[in-house]
């Protein structure tokens, strides 16, 4: 199943993205279809729903667009933004420092910073707490940001105000989707909505230019999942890259909820793009899902390349 034969699954506000599509239709020197039909051979092929966004000066291509995909951890990406913007109306900056209580802790799930902090009360600075939360997709941190600076609705409120394309929604924390693994279902986006503000990131005065670098950095040393986007890129000379991952659980079917990789490449000519691969309810281990998300990557990254920028 895929746009060229369902119903929009998203809501209403969704339809909006498809109007982003049109103007590059037509470019010159760019054979859309072809990268088009490209990609949808490869999410055609996958046991679960894989979603796609393509995004540069040139063109915008998207496959199966119109899905609500569980985000998981790339919304970290929207809540650096959402903690950075509420520091800076706060009157403070990153290097703010929090008191932590041990009781706000979960030694049980994805946490870094406690092999550095412990189990114990500590303090800690926003921006470090950014830093882990993007960088190593740290749960504790992502709960400490809502919980002390930004909550999921502010989050979704702020980046809403914000970004190119609105079809996203963030209502849930790191915590309660452990709680309660369904809710990942309702932390939601589309392909391009990610892809469009991984590249404002990049490329776009969002928030205050320091706390927009020191996410920006977060994005550029990632720790997680290699072997999704960057493995394109892995042994380029040059190439900028910055990325977001985010993995689910198992749903009661037995199926990944959710493994995505939103990214940023810019070459050392000066060209850049964004690429967004979410997959949705996968019939496989995270290792296969990761060998899709390289392969689309590899292919777009090899078209972008080609000699006279055709894909």
């Amino acid at each position: 199943m895929n746009d060229r034969s369902m119903k929009n699954l998203l809501p209403c506000s969704f339809l909006a993205s498809s109007l982003l599509l049109a103007a590059c239709r037509d470019c010159p020197n760019i054979s859309h279809e072809r990268l088009e039909n490209s990609l949808y051979a490869i999410a055609d092929s996958v046991p679960g729903m894989v979603g796609i966004a393509f995004v540069s000066d040139l063109d915008t291509v998207t496959v199966n667009n119109g899905v609500a995909y569980p985000m998981m951890s790339v919304f970290k990406l929207h809540q650096a933004l959402a903690a950075g913007s509420a520091v800076e109306r706060a009157g403070a900056s990153l290097d703010s420092v929090l008191s932590v209580r041990a009781d706000e802790l979960d030694p049980h799930t994805w946490s870094p910073m406690l092999k550095v902090y412990g189990n114990g009360d500590f303090d800690v600075s926003v921006g470090e707490l950014i830093r882990y939360a993007v960088t190593s997709s740290d749960n504790n941190a992502s709960n400490l940001l809502f919980s002390h600076i930004s909550s999921p609705a502010d989050t979704y409120r702020f980046v809403k105000s914000v970004a190119a394309d609105t079809s996203f929604q963030i209502l849930y924390s790191e915590a309660e989707m452990k709680r309660e693994h369904s809710l990942s279902y309702l932390n939601y986006t589309s392909p391009l909505s990610a892809a469009l503000l991984i590249r404002q990131v990049f490329t776009s005065d969002i928030i205050g230019s320091a706390t927009q670098d020191s996410i920006r950095s977060a994005l550029l040393t990632v720790t997680t999942g290699h072997d999704r986007l960057g493995a394109a890129v892995a042994d380029a000379q040059g190439v900028l890259f910055g990325h977001k991952t985010g993995s689910g659980y198992r749903n009661d079917a037995g199926e990944l909820v959710a493994h995505n990789d939103v990214g940023y490449f810019r070459l050392p000519d000066g060209r850049d793009y964004a690429l967004a691969v979410f997959i949705r309810d996968f019939r496989g281990t995270e290792d296969e899902a990761s060998a899709v998300i390289a392969d689309i990557s590899k292919l777009v990254y090899g078209r972008f390349l080609s000699e006279d920028s055709r894909y």
